[in-house]
């Protein structure tokens, strides 16, 4: 098992920085926190509102010939990109990483080493982001940071992990969203990872990042009509949670998903304050809502709806509401 200490931050590919910041201060409620560049892209870092912990990256090319080109010409298109961690220790990650099977890609903790794919493209358009500085730019090389990666198609299950050892990344300060025209977020509560076998799954995240099982409704309870099956494991930190989906029967929404763009990230999921606020910051903006339902678990009501990609940048949001903590999943 890793030895996490923390959910850094969740990285999101676009094809431009500005027009993403702006949506993402203007109707999400982040705040700016600095952009930085690297071979091949430029980026922002935002601040997430809330408890979690974790910031959010921006990362586009820089140019047509940008190797990121690929990643948002492909069958994934503009969204979530990956996921950074901090471990404790590199080395004892990359051990764990080899007894779960997974074979570590892009590992860099030469001292002499040159920064990862300075002047070559990577497979797939995934690329190694530049930590920032203390005051939001483009923090100097350090080559003694610790830094690998679970590829998507060689152990992360259709999706990127960045994993790094030595000083946080990103340290960002909780605040409250208090404006009275954005989501009114509190917290990230999880991405969902759509994968054909969602036990299967649940468990390679609990036995390699330690994550624990939380939610995961016996198949015989769930309908195929429901269109999927779900398995949930929050994080050792409590910053987020993961939610694997799986498809309830071949002509489901999540089976349509996996054939047309393979498994990976679904949508990511945000905790609002108050659910009137958010369905009218919607309005305000002129972002449509859908699928919202409403209901009570052991009898304390919870809201919840989606908002589409082109609303977006390209991610699928899910947005939800709970009168107590701890009653929706």
């Amino acid at each position: 098992m890793i030895d996490v200490v923390r959910f850094d931050h969740i990285s999101m590919a676009v094809p431009e920085v500005d027009p993403q910041v702006e949506l993402l201060e203007r109707l999400f409620g982040f705040r700016y926190a600095g952009r930085f560049t690297e071979d091949g892209l430029i980026g922002a870092n935002m601040d997430i509102p809330g408890v979690s912990g974790l910031s959010w990256e921006l990362i586009a090319p820089d140019g047509p010939d940008s190797y990121l080109r690929r990643f948002l010409d492909g069958p994934q298109g503009a969204g979530i990109h990956h996921l950074t961690l901090q471990v404790r220790d590199l080395a004892q990650a990359v051990d764990a990483m080899r007894a779960e099977g997974v074979e570590p890609w892009g590992v860099r903790t030469d001292p002499a080493a040159v920064p990862l794919f300075l002047g070559a493209s990577p497979p797939d358009g995934r690329v190694a982001v530049s930590p920032v500085g203390e005051d939001g730019g483009e923090a100097a090389a350090d080559p003694l940071r610790d830094v690998a990666y679970i590829h998507p198609r060689r152990g992360g299950h259709g999706f990127l992990f960045q994993l790094y050892a030595g000083e946080a990344w990103h340290t960002p300060e909780r605040f409250d969203d208090d404006r009275a025209d954005t989501l009114g977020i509190i917290a990230v509560n999880h991405l969902a990872h759509a994968y054909a076998a969602r036990m299967e799954l649940a468990d390679w995240y609990m036995r390699l990042f330690g994550m624990t099982l939380v939610h995961a409704p016996p198949e015989s309870v769930v309908p195929p009509s429901s269109g999927f099956r779900t398995a949930v494991v929050e994080a050792s930190t409590g910053q987020l949670r993961v939610e694997v989906i799986a498809p309830s029967a071949p002509e489901s929404f999540v089976a349509r998903f996996l054939d047309r763009r393979g498994a990976s990230v679904h949508h990511v999921t945000f905790e609002v304050e108050d659910w009137d606020r958010a369905v009218a910051a919607c309005g305000h903006h002129g972002v449509e809502i859908f699928g919202e339902r409403d209901g009570e678990t052991r009898g304390v009501g919870w809201r919840e709806a989606f908002i589409h990609p082109r609303d977006t940048g390209g991610m699928l949001v899910q947005i939800f509401w709970q009168a107590e903590p701890g009653v929706w999943i």
